[in-house]
């Protein structure tokens, strides 16, 4: 199965399920991942620039293995130039569009959460590991770093290492968070990203939450069902419990109910 990032048409579909909250307490990668395919909902042709950066990094690390044990010396170090340039070129273009896309979900992700009850200044924003604003620095910072790569076999800095930080209270949530808050603030980046897209993307994409309601209070449950109204875009929520979903039997509500195993249109039979 090709990956999202990988094809040409891009479904604008955003997924919350309670395995996601790895986004916010998981390792680093997944956030990049995450953020990766972001920027190519916002943008489909600037997946290149991630591709390239890829490509280059495998070449760049397939001649650390070659050289490894051999030190780094001048002659080895000229045999990196061109690939350091080309690792750096492609660096600074995917950290600018890393950087770019998270600076349109900063605001609304703040708003979002200020709405569903997470207090404390939540925030999200890029952490890149390089402090490069330009490819020349970036070349240099890997120049730098070099007798450590091939000591340890491959390259340990540049935007592969990049992560996101979801805080509170300038704590990170993934540390310092309860599940709860976790779990609302995955709500608000989704949500934040789900506005971005409606500004830039003339499809809104659809919004899938399953099992969204069993841990939000009855206020929390209201203010998100508030939030999907006011937004663009189709909604669907799974829930044990109909009563969890406020306004599940209003007339602009779609509504199915699964009873062992079979499927029963509550609006069609209403009628």
């Amino acid at each position: 199965m090709q990956r999202l990032l990988d094809v040409a048409y891009r479904p604008l579909i955003s997924v919350f399920d309670p395995d996601r909250l790895e986004l916010i307490k998981g390792a680093p990668s997944i956030r990049r991942a995450h953020l990766d395919q972001f920027v190519a909902a916002l943008w489909p042709a600037r997946t290149a620039a991630r591709k390239a950066y890829a490509q280059a990094l495998a070449q760049r690390n397939a001649l650390i293995a070659r050289v490894r044990g051999q030190g780094a010396g001048e002659a080895v170090r000229a045999t990196f130039e061109p690939w350091d340039l080309q690792l750096a070129r492609h660096g600074i273009e995917l950290m600018g569009d890393r950087r770019a896309a998270l600076d349109t979900v900063a605001e609304p992700f703040a708003g979002v959460c200020e709405l569903l009850g997470l207090d404390g200044d939540p925030a999200i924003r890029y952490r890149p590991r390089s402090r490069a604003t330009t490819v020349e620095e970036l070349v240099a910072e890997l120049g730098e770093r070099l007798p450590g790569d091939i000591e340890r076999g491959f390259t340990g800095h540049g935007p592969h290492r990049d992560d996101v930080s979801v805080s509170r209270m300038g704590r990170e949530l993934r540390s310092y968070g309860s599940q709860g808050q976790q779990r609302l603030a995955l709500l608000g980046w989704l949500l934040a990203e789900r506005e971005a897209l409606c500004d830039r993307r003339e499809a809104p994409p659809v919004m899938l939450l399953d099992d969204v309601m069993s841990e939000l209070d009855s206020a929390r449950r209201e203010s998100l069902i508030e939030l999907l109204r006011s937004s663009e875009g189709q909604s669907v929520i799974t829930a044990t419990d109909p009563e969890h979903v406020p306004g599940a039997d209003e007339g602009d509500v779609h509504r199915l109910d699964v009873d062992d195993a079979t499927v029963h249109d509550v609006a069609a039979a209403s009628r």
